[in-house]
């Protein structure tokens, strides 16, 4: 060991460095003999020598004038770990004589430490965390826009960004397509997958776990149909043997080979469970396909490109294309938005809100215990006299408090860190599904990083003001006046009281913001769907193409729908491409025959239903005009479309659309509709979105390969589940029946994210008012105990007990009231962040606020109560007996 890191250690006292400067002087006298024995000298010639070389004084005044300073230097350090380890053993021993107050201040800064590990977790993980493919930042998502609304590209897009770009190694399509999965002696599978190009995993740069990925020329038309499975479904269907690669299975009717596995950690999209090629014929990559915008791009930037390069550059190819074809793409344009970002979407603002909600609690709890040492130090004002009076300087003093205040840190962090486990716990279940982000969250060593970090800063937090506070020179007086130390306790008030305030100030700011978040909710969920979801099952199936020709879909659906009809306690049954909030349908543009001709970017859009007659009767949606769909209405009768109020509001204005045509542009069937009917409008996909023009159209006019089936019954509709799988697989066992969910639950579930943002924000607004009430209780407690002199003068100069009572609860009420008025302010200020997460309620609701106000009074005379009464119970004689 070297000299310069000997004496780096603290731990060595001065004899042992000494020592250790003997055996290593001794080790180099030995080594320079050794080496010139080595070089030719005789022993006796190389002791001389060395003898000579270090016998040198002005060396050895050198050396040994370092050596001296070295040894002072740890001399110093090892009376400074002595003292932090007496510190150490102090703090310990003091916290342990004080259970009560240990345990209370470990619990407040374990629910502000473990509240904040939890929520960085799911932070890192879904914002902060890179995702795990090479170069993922350099991972781009091609997103198109047209008149401000997201939307998807074409084929021939695809072609054309392949063919221009420069700055890109190359592009992908990624088009989702649920997948029916046939094994071999198995029941048919649901399995989300998605179509991609050959050079999809290329893009990605990942390796296959097991076979190969796609090769080139793979996603040409009449090419071998492959498969990658992901891991996931690799072990849970094909029980994780490597020998499935090579083997076949069918999907969607058709026979796929197996040729490699995808590792799990890497899988894109997140939800994805196997890829096949996509292959686009010259029909898909006409310029008459520029109008049917389905399709996602997935591309990379070159290695030393910049990104925000590349993007500019797909924004020039836009403009390029909108010259072409003015018709198509005018106001449409393309960004080249990074992976991440794409991914995240719009959980960024909601969890970094959440965070800063944590951040106010752990504030809190950081006052709390602030005013819990203080309370405590006053009580040891003796003993920190007596210390001063023994020599022990202000430094000393804050050393000691400061020790007391991290070793709390360390044991609430770590008591925290147990309570983020049980957290992250709760979190998972809240979160819904499609917070898939979220539910993968884990707490790493990135998260026990950064609880290190919060705890290593809330213990000078919450430790620095009492410390200074207890430690000035004021505390003789307590030494000279037999521990009372009157001057420092009214300083050390004023101190506990301006925290109080903070305290109130914080949990009303965060209050304020979890209040509109729940009123916002409860507006939410009080919207009308246009349709009764009570009593309703819902179930979805996808029919393969190869196996189901229309003659083939007429047929299934007729019989699906009479057998659905039979079932006991079966009130109506129908069937329809799409059900409302189930992400799916698909917008067309259209318009009414006769009226003047409209450009094609101009015209509006319209989503559309193919359902059974029964279909407005089960799901409860009201006609408002004329007829709905009848069993008269088959393949070869006049074409028709019942449509809702909102498309006819935006297309007919008064005038009546009963009879009129209307020309809706969906490729092969674009006859003619005559309008037999109108309905009421029904939400698609969110209760805060206004509802979108809906176009109905009979299921034998136009068959569908999509189909879900809607059954109402007078009692529980989930008990129908089984019998409804029952019926499909009897009709057709290769047919997986999945998405099984009444429509109350399909509700419930669109609103998940807003439920899980408001149930976070409001179990963190309960802490911090929980905390603040306490912190509020505290202050007035001890102010009664310091005033019980005063207290008991007052009772026998006459003042009753209701006065008395009156007086401490006036004063806790007017601490709450400086501090709601502050936190009050700071809503105002910041309640724009949380703007546009809210529906229904402006950000600046009075009822919000006022309530807010009204629940922190009742909360602080409550807390305030408790004290009073101790007060007004005060005995004369003994308050001044003790004094």
């Amino acid at each position: 060991m070297s000299r310069r890191r000997l004496f780096r250690l603290p731990w060595r006292t001065p004899r042992q460095i000494r020592s250790d400067v003997d055996e290593e002087l001794s080790f180099h006298v030995d080594m320079r003999i050794d080496a010139l024995i080595a070089l030719g000298k005789s022993p006796d010639e190389a002791r001389a020598q060395t003898v000579r070389e270090f016998g040198d004084l002005e060396d050895a005044r050198r050396y040994m004038g370092a050596v001296d300073n070295d040894i002072e230097a740890a001399q110093r350090r090892s009376e400074l770990m002595i003292d932090l380890k007496q510190d150490l053993v102090y703090a310990l021993r003091k916290l342990r004589a004080a259970p009560g107050f240990t345990i209370t201040a470990i619990v407040t800064l374990a629910l502000g430490i473990g509240a904040n590990t939890a929520i960085f977790s799911v932070v890192n993980n879904v914002l902060l965390k890179p995702l795990p493919f090479p170069a993922a930042d350099h991972l781009v998502r091609i997103q198109f826009t047209q008149r401000g609304q997201g939307d998807a590209g074409t084929p021939p897009d695809l072609a054309d960004y392949r063919a221009l770009a420069r700055s890109f190694e190359g592009f992908s399509t990624i088009e989702g397509a649920t997948s029916n999965l046939v094994r071999p002696g198995a029941d048919a599978e649901r399995v989300p997958g998605v179509r991609v190009s050959a050079n999809f995993f290329a893009l990605l740069r990942i390796q296959p776990l097991h076979g190969r990925f796609f090769r080139e020329g793979e996603d040409a038309v009449g090419a071998a149909t492959v498969v990658v499975l992901s891991e996931q479904l690799w072990r849970r269907s094909f029980g994780a043997e490597p020998k499935v690669v090579g083997t076949t299975v069918r999907i969607n009717a058709g026979t796929f080979t197996i040729i490699g596995i995808a590792p799990a950690a890497r899988r894109y999209p997140l939800t994805s469970e196997l890829w096949t090629p996509r292959a686009f014929t010259p029909a898909d990559l006409s310029d008459q396909t520029r109008g049917a915008r389905w399709l996602s791009m997935l591309g990379r930037v070159k290695d030393g490109v910049a990104v925000d390069r590349a993007g500019e550059e797909i924004t020039r190819i836009s403009e390029q294309l909108e010259q072409r074809f003015p018709e198509v793409f005018r106001m449409r344009r393309a960004r080249a938005v990074p992976i991440q970002d794409f991914t995240v979407g719009d959980l960024r603002k909601p969890l970094y809100v959440i965070l800063a909600a944590v951040g106010f609690v752990l504030l809190i709890a950081c006052a709390n215990v602030a005013n819990l040492l203080l309370v405590r130090a006053s009580t040891r004002e003796g003993e920190l006299a007596i210390r001063t009076a023994l020599g022990a300087g202000r430094a000393r003093l804050i050393r000691q408090l400061m020790t007391e205040s991290m070793v709390l840190a360390v044991l609430g962090a770590a008591a925290g860190v147990l309570l983020a486990r049980l957290g992250m716990h709760a979190i998972l279940q809240l979160a819904p599904p499609n917070l898939r982000l979220v539910t993968t969250a884990t707490i790493d060593a990135t998260a026990l990083a950064v609880t290190a970090c919060v705890a290593l800063v809330t213990g000078i937090v919450f430790g620095v003001l009492p410390a200074t506070q207890v430690s000035r020179g004021e505390v003789v007086v307590a030494l000279r006046s037999g521990g009372r130390g009157a001057r420092g306790r009214h300083t050390a008030t004023r101190t506990k009281r301006a925290i109080v305030v903070a305290e109130v100030a914080l949990a009303v700011t965060l209050l304020t913001g979890a209040g509109l978040m729940l009123r916002s909710f409860g507006r939410l969920t009080a919207v009308d769907p246009g349709f009764r979801p009570e009593g309703v099952l819902s179930t979805k199936m996808l029919l393969p193409g190869r196996a189901y020709d229309s003659p083939k879909l007429r047929t299934f659906a007729a019989a699906l729908e009479q057998r659905l009809a039979n079932l006991p306690s079966v009130q109506s049954a129908a069937l329809a491409d799409y059900i409302p909030f189930d992400n799916g349908s698909y917008g067309f543009t259209y318009q009414i025959v006769g009226r003047p001709p409209i450009r094609p970017s101009d015209l509006p859009n319209t989503e559309t239903r193919s359902i059974t007659p029964r279909y407005f009767e089960t799901m409860g949606i009201p006609m408002v005009d004329g007829r709905g769909i009848e069993p008269s209405d088959v393949a070869t009768s006049e074409p028709v479309a019942v449509v809702s109020r909102s498309l006819v509001r935006a297309t007919f204005s008064s005038e009546s659309p009963i009879g009129k045509l209307i020309n809706i542009q969906w490729g092969n069937d674009s006859l003619p509709r005559r309008i037999v009917g109108v309905v009421d409008d029904v939400r698609s996909f969110s209760l805060g979105d206004p509802p979108d023009p809906i176009a109905y159209v009979p299921m034998t006019q136009v068959p569908t390969t999509a189909v879900s089936i809607v059954v109402r019954t007078a009692g529980a509709p989930s008990v129908l589940a089984n019998p409804v799988r029952q019926i499909v697989r009897e009709l057709d066992r290769d047919l997986p029946v999945y998405g099984v969910l009444t429509m109350e639950q399909r509700i419930a579930d669109s609103v998940g994210r807003q439920r899980f943002y408001a149930t976070l924000i409001g179990i963190f607004a309960a802490v911090a008012l929980a905390l603040a009430a306490i912190g509020l209780y505290g202050v007035i407690a001890y102010a009664v105990t310091q005033r019980k002199h005063e207290l008991g003068v007052r009772v026998a100069l006459g003042a009753t007990s209701t006065r008395i009572s009156r007086m401490v609860v006036t004063e806790g009420v007017a601490l709450t009231a400086a501090g709601v008025v502050l936190g009050l302010g700071g809503a105002l200020a910041t309640s724009g962040i949380i703007a546009n997460l809210l529906y229904g309620v402006t950000a600046r609701d009075p009822l919000t606020f006022g309530g807010v106000a009204l629940v922190l009074g009742a909360v602080a005379a409550l807390a305030s109560y408790l004290p009073a009464r101790r007060a007004a119970r005060v005995d004369p004689l003994e308050a001044m007996r003790g004094d």
